[in-house]
C-alpha cells in the first residue's frame, strides 16, 4: 500500500506535490494538536521512517519522542519545552525554537496557528549558518580576550580571570531572566553580549603604571586617583575602537561596563557617582563578578579567600555597594556551583610549592563546575567553563614547566608531552561540544576528565616534588 497516499488523500494530490517540492519541513495539526499531515522533507529532517504512522498521533507524543532520542531545545530544558509548547498552542501564540538533533543537526522550528485551531510547523535546516555563527561568535570572543589580555598580562593567571568573570555575568543575568527581573534589556542576545563584553571591564587598566597597580600597601589620594582613572580610559579607548569597528555591540556593551563597573549602588562609586538605576545592568552584573574573582583570587599583594568569606563579604556589601536584586541572583548563582564534586583536593596532592598548588585547586574547582553544568544541561556555560579549562590548563603547564625547567628536572620533556596531549584531547572536546557532533560530554569525558588530573597531581607532578625542594635549598 502507497503510505504516501494515505498521509495525503488524492483530492489534494496537487496541494501534496506542491509541498513535496519544498526544502523546508512541514507538519500541521488540527485543533486537538494531533498530527493532520506532513511532507517528506519534515520525515528527512526529523530523521522519522516514512513507514511510521503519525496521522492522527498527539504532537505531544512526538516531542517526547524527540526527547528520549535525544533531541534538544537551544537554552531550554527539553522537558520545560513540551510544556510550554502546549501551553503556547492552548493561547494560540506565534513562536519559535532552535531544536538540535543527536546528529548535531541545527533544525530552527516556526509555530503559527490556523484559523480551525489547529498548528502549522516549518523546519528549516540551519547547521551551515550555524556553524558560521558560531565561528563569527568565537572569533568575536577571541578578539576580545585578546585585547583584554593587554591589560591583563601582568596578572598571576593570565586571561583565566577575565573568563571566570564573564561566566559569572553570563550566568547571573540568566538567572535574572528566568526570574522575569529586567525583561526589557534580559533577551538571550543581550546576555551572551553582555558576558563576552564584560572580559573589557579593566582593559583601561594598560595605563595604569606598575608601581601602583602592584603596591602591596594602601594607595595615597594621588595613587588612588590615577587607579580610579582606568575606568574612564578604558571607556574611552573601548568606544573609540567601536566606531571603528562600524559600533561592535561588544564593544559598546564593554565600554558601558568600563566605565560603570566601580560604580556604587549607594552612590559613593566613581567616576561619576551613579546610584541605583542610573548604573545600566551592564555595570552592575559587573561590578558583583569581578569583586567575588578578585577576592577569591591571588594577586601580587593579597592571598585568595575562601569562597564562604567571599559571599559573606558580597552579602555585607548588598544595598550598599552592589544591587540586592542582582546579588540574590548572583549568590544563587556561586552557591550552586559545588553540588557535586568529581574531585577533591587533598593534602597529599600538595607539590610543596604554594603557586602550583593553587593552580591545582582552581583546576579541580573548574571541572567540579564543569560537571554541575552538565548535570544541568545548560550548554551555554559548559562551553564557558571548557573555554576556561583550556586557557588555564595552558596558563598552568607554562607556568608549571618554567618552574620545573628551573629546578633542572631531567623528565621535563617527558611533562611536557604529556600537558600537551591533554591540551590537544580537550581542543577536541570542545570542537565537537561547539558544533553539536557531541551533544553533551558524558560521564565518559568527565570520568576522563577526573581520573586524569587525579593521576596527574598524584603521580607526574609528585615526581618533581624532590627537584623543586633541593632548589629550594640551593
Amino acid at each position: 500500500m502507497d503510505t504516501r497516499s494515505i498521509q495525503h488523500p488524492r483530492h489534494e494530490a496537487p496541494i501534496a506535490d506542491v509541498l513535496e517540492c519544498i526544502d523546508e519541513g512541514l507538519l500541521w495539526l488540527d485543533r486537538n494538536f494531533c498530527i493532520a499531515g506532513f511532507n517528506q522533507a519534515y520525515l528527512h529532517l526529523l530523521e522519522l521512517d516514512a513507514f511510521t504512522p503519525l496521522i492522527g498521533r498527539p504532537f505531544k507524543e512526538l516531542l517526547q519522542q524527540f526527547e528520549q532520542e535525544g533531541d534538544q531545545i537551544d537554552g531550554v530544558d527539553p522537558a520545560k519545552h513540551i510544556a510550554d509548547c502546549m501551553h503556547r498552542m492552548q493561547r494560540q501564540e506565534d513562536w519559535q525554537a532552535i531544536r538540535i538533533r543527536p546528529t548535531g543537526t541545527v533544525l530552527k522550528v516556526k509555530a503559527r496557528p490556523l484559523p480551525d485551531g489547529g498548528y502549522v510547523f516549518t523546519y528549516t535546516d540551519i547547521s551551515v549558518e550555524s556553524r558560521a555563527f558560531e565561528e563569527l561568535r568565537r572569533n568575536a570572543k577571541a578578539t576580545v580576550v585578546a585585547f583584554a589580555n593587554f591589560s591583563e598580562h601582568r596578572d598571576t593567571d593570565t586571561g583565566a580571570h577575565v573568563l571566570r568573570v564573564a561566566r559569572l555575568v553570563g550566568e547571573t543575568a540568566r538567572l535574572l531572566q528566568q526570574r522575569g527581573h529586567f525583561s526589557g534589556i534580559l533577551d538571550d542576545a543581550y546576555i551572551d553580549q553582555v558576558a563576552t563584553a564584560s572580559i573589557l571591564h579593566d582593559v583601561g587598566k594598560i595605563a595604569t603604571p606598575d608601581r601602583i597597580l602592584f603596591k602591596p600597601g594602601p594607595l595615597d589620594a594621588h595613587e588612588r586617583n590615577t587607579m580610579r582613572q582606568h575606568a574612564v580610559d578604558g571607556a574611552r579607548m573601548l568606544t573609540q575602537a567601536s566606531l571603528l569597528m562600524d559600533n561592535s555591540r561588544y564593544l559598546e556593551l564593554g565600554a558601558e561596563i568600563a566605565l560603570t563597573h566601580h560604580e556604587w549602588h549607594d552612590g559613593s562609586g566613581y567616576p561619576n557617582g551613579l546610584a541605583g538605576e542610573e548604573i545600566p545592568l551592564s555595570g552592575r552584573l559587573c561590578a558583583l563578578a569581578d569583586v567575588f574573582d578578585a577576592l577569591t583570587s591571588r594577586r601580587p599583594y593579597k592571598a585568595p579567600w575562601k569562597t564562604l568569606h567571599a559571599i559573606e563579604q558580597i552579602r555585607s556589601l548588598s544595598g550598599r555597594q552592589f544591587d540586592p536584586v542582582v546579588v540574590e541572583a548572583f549568590l544563587e548563582v556561586v552557591e550552586g556551583r559545588n553540588q557535586v564534586k568529581l574531585v577533591n583536593w587533598q593534602p597529599e596532592m600538595s607539590v610543596g610549592n604554594t603557586h602550583i598548588d593553587e593552580q591545582h585547586q582552581i583546576l579541580i574547582d573548574t571541572i567540579n563546575q564543569l560537571a554541575n553544568a552538565e548535570i544541568r544541561n545548560d550548554r551555554a556555560i559548559v562551553a564557558m567553563i571548557i573555554d576556561e579549562l583550556i586557557n588555564y590548563t595552558v596558563f598552568h603547564f607554562e607556568y608549571e614547566e618554567d618552574l620545573i625547567a628551573a629546578a633542572n628536572y631531567p623528565d621535563l620533556e617527558q611533562h611536557r608531552r604529556i600537558h600537551q596531549g591533554f591540551v590537544r584531547w580537550i581542543r577536541q572536546v570542545r570542537e565537537e561540544f561547539t558544533y553539536h557532533s557531541r551533544r553533551q560530554l558524558g560521564s565518559e569525558i568527565l570520568g576522563y576528565l577526573r581520573d586524569w588530573l587525579r593521576k596527574h597531581i598524584l603521580g607526574e607532578d609528585q615526581r618533581y616534588r624532590p627537584f623543586l625542594d633541593n632548589a629550594e635549598n640551593d
